[in-house]
């Protein structure tokens, strides 16, 4: 396992910066860096099951192992999904990797921080670009006064 972390300040309260991450619209828009039309599917509450998809339906699905709104989330991914079905034989299914968004308060507003733990799987280099790219248009969404 890999573990990876990113971080940002943004001038916004938390309740803002969590709103605009988790909101159905505003993720499709930050989102955008990973894959252009990411969507997903369910429920971001404790317990609850969620899809992280792309306009093939190819993507992840993941269990949510702690909300506290404006405070933490966690996430397990305990699947892929391709061709909008699960993959029988993913590694996953054996060692989840796991997601974790901290928001906390800073000078300017709210730090946030996100600690990824998963496969050392080729994705490295691309979430090492993407994350930071999202964060930036995360950033831009709870900054702006809309």
């Amino acid at each position: 396992m890999k573990d990876l972390q990113f971080g940002i300040d943004i001038a916004a309260p938390a309740a803002r910066v969590w709103d605009c991450m988790f909101d159905p619209l505003a993720y499709r828009d930050w989102t955008r860096a990973f894959c252009e039309g990411s969507y997903f599917e369910g429920s971001w509450e404790a317990g609850r099951r969620l899809r992280f998809l792309d306009p093939r339906g190819f993507g992840m699905e993941a269990v949510v192992d702690e909300s506290r709104p404006h405070q933490e989330l966690s996430l397990r991914l305990v699947g892929e999904i391709r061709d909008g079905r699960p993959v029988a034989d993913s590694a996953l299914y054996r060692e989840p990797a796991r997601e974790r968004y901290v928001f906390s308060a800073a000078p300017t507003g709210t730090h946030l921080a996100i600690h990824l733990q998963s496969w050392d799987d080729g994705f490295t280099e691309f979430l090492n670009t993407t994350w930071p790219q999202a964060l930036q248009r995360l950033k831009a969404l709870s900054e702006s006064t809309h």
